[in-house]
This record gives structure tokens, sequence and C-alpha cells, in this order.
């Protein structure tokens, strides 16, 4: 029973180290994408486009 959950801890461990990677690796990206290293607000964008309502 201790192997198993010392393997669901390493397991875990692993999936969390990837989910970071790949977080960043994603948020570099889009950063790149853009063309900046800004937050973009999407509140505060649609707020300032005017909609038709």
């Amino acid at each position: 029973m201790t192997g198993v959950l010392i393997g669901v801890a390493i397991w875990l461990a692993v999936a969390m180290l990837v989910a970071i990677v790949l977080g960043r690796v994603s948020r570099r990206a889009d950063s790149e994408e853009l063309g900046s290293a800004l937050n973009w607000d999407t509140d505060d964008i649609e707020e300032s486009v005017p909609h038709d309502r």
C-alpha cells in the first residue's frame, strides 16, 4: 500500500511540473503572438469598444 501512495505522490509531482511548464509556454506564446508582454484585461476592452444595444 505504501508503494501505491509513493507512486501516486510521484505522479502528482510530475503532473504538476508538466502543468506549470505548459502554462508558461502557452503564456509566452500568447505574448509573442500579440507582440506585447502586456496583460490584457478583457473587461476593460469590452467596456471601451462600442456595442450596438
